[in-house]
């Protein structure tokens, strides 16, 4: 599986130096005005969570491009899902 570039973009622009809560925010301020940005973004963490569970290391350098590091896989993998968790709290709880 190749890791989409859309992965990196993400972690560069809205997971620099920031925790995923604020972050997640950053997100949801753009996406929910834009069905698209929506789609791209959950597919692209969905992409590195199933880079992450094949063993695909260079999700690892994805997220490593940010403020955030990881030193494995299983890291990675727990970062994604996080950050898709909240992100998904988040939007749900803007569109109230």
């Amino acid at each position: 599986m190749a890791i989409n570039s859309d992965l990196s973009r993400i972690f560069a622009s809205s997971v620099n130096q920031q925790s995923l809560e604020e972050a997640a925010e950053l997100v949801v301020d753009v996406s929910l005005d834009d069905q698209e940005y929506h789609n791209i973004f959950i597919n692209a963490i969905d992409q590195g969570i199933r880079a992450a569970n094949d063993g695909d290391k260079r999700v690892m350098n994805c997220i490593n491009k940010s403020g955030y590091k990881v030193n494995s896989l299983k890291q990675a993998l727990d970062l994604l899902l996080d950050f898709k968790e909240i992100y998904l709290r988040e939007f749900e709880q803007s569109k109230e």
